[in-house]
């Protein structure tokens, strides 16, 4: 940027800064005037009423933009905890802007950067870092003039994010990694195959990325892993004749997650993916990757009653001539029977006599055709 550029950028943040002053004070002495003109005063959305991402601490700023953003789309009565909102930038907006017009704006909030200035910041961050977080470390110290609104804060934020993208597409930054997320979330409501792919993508993309050190973690960013690995195989299952090439993917996905505790709750969670992945290989025809799911979860938690039932039906019903496998079917299905006042007791024994007389079939010559 010229010497002429920085001198118009500073007038604009100038003008820029006066004005948020006049208008703050505009508000601050109409209120003290009127308790009517306060009322007609707080109808107007303020971007005080919404505080910087940053102060989201349960989540990464990035997807707290991005929730925002979602919020902005509900009818107006619903979001009045946004009041406010039309003042920060989307992450679209900031995306629509070119190079040049993106340090502008930076300069334009206290800031003067180049290319090569972005690029050194950007070599001061860990591979694959945060670029949000760059914003916080090299740039919020470096404006000194004037005090940021949320909403600057915020675009601050947002562009590092982009120039990240833009100038190192060959190490992108994690936020690269969070928008899969977000943008699988936007189409969750609408598009229930494009929010299944969106979270494939994300999912396959993330389990790269895992320290097993920190399995809950990217980045040193906590997410809830386990939850999105078990909603993604729940859509795979209602998605699994709609989009079956999807869907496989999505059970593939799934299992390559395993070897990780996510949750304390964990064990259960796995064996509900193991399930529910073994279902959708089977509704596909997959055999022999149902049965190896089903005995994974065996081998997970081999109390689980719902895992044994699961895999003694499956030995059954695909049995193939296989008497081993009738006697496995057997055996697993009475090692889960329940007490004879249980209310599933009779369907029990019902499936009991069909695998028994299975077994008697295939010992028996000549006796299913008698």
């Amino acid at each position: 940027m010229s010497q002429q550029q920085h001198r118009a950028a500073q007038r604009r943040a100038e003008k820029r800064h006066r004005r948020e002053v006049e208008r703050r004070q505009a508000r601050t002495l109409a209120r003290k005037q009127s308790p009517a003109t306060k009322e007609r005063l707080d109808g107007f959305e303020d971007d005080d009423d919404v505080p910087s991402a940053d102060e989201e601490a349960s989540v990464h700023p990035y997807l707290t933009q991005r929730w925002r953003e979602r919020q902005r789309l509900v009818p107006r009565a619903l979001r009045r905890s946004l009041r406010g909102m039309h003042r920060f930038w989307t992450h679209a907006q900031v995306g629509a802007l070119d190079e040049d017009r993106l340090l502008g704006e930076i300069a334009d909030r206290g800031l003067v950067v180049t290319r090569a200035d972005v690029l050194a910041h950007i070599a001061r961050m860990p591979a694959g870092g945060s670029a949000w977080r760059m914003s916080r470390i090299h740039w919020l110290p470096a404006i000194t003039e004037r005090a940021l609104s949320a909403a600057d804060r915020d675009f601050l934020g947002l562009a590092a994010v982009e120039l990240w993208r833009r100038l190192r597409p060959d190490d992108p930054p994690l936020e690269s990694l969070l928008a899969l997320v977000a943008d699988a979330e936007d189409l969750r409501a609408d598009d229930p195959g494009g929010y299944l792919e969106g979270l494939v993508r994300f999912l396959a993309a993330a389990r790269d990325r895992v320290d097993p050190d920190a399995p809950d973690e990217i980045g040193g960013v906590r997410l809830p892993l386990g939850t999105l690995r078990t909603r993604m195989v729940l859509v795979a299952v209602r998605l699994v004749e709609q989009c079956p090439e999807l869907a496989g993917d999505a059970a593939a996905v799934a299992e390559r997650w395993l070897d990780l505790v996510l949750t304390d709750d964990d064990v259960s969670d796995r064996r509900l993916v193991l399930s529910t992945a073994a279902h959708i290989y089977e509704e596909l025809g997959r055999l022999q990757d149902a049965e190896r799911t089903l005995r994974g979860a065996v081998a997970l938690a081999p109390d689980d009653l719902v895992a044994r039932k699961l895999l003694a039906l499956h030995l059954h019903e695909h049995a193939a001539g296989d008497r081993t496998r009738l006697v496995e079917a057997l055996a697993l299905w009475d090692s889960i029977r329940p007490p004879s006042d249980h209310p599933e007791i009779d369907r029990f024994v019902e499936i009991r006599d069909e695998i028994a007389e299975s077994l008697r079939l295939h010992d028996t010559p000549g006796a299913g055709a008698s």
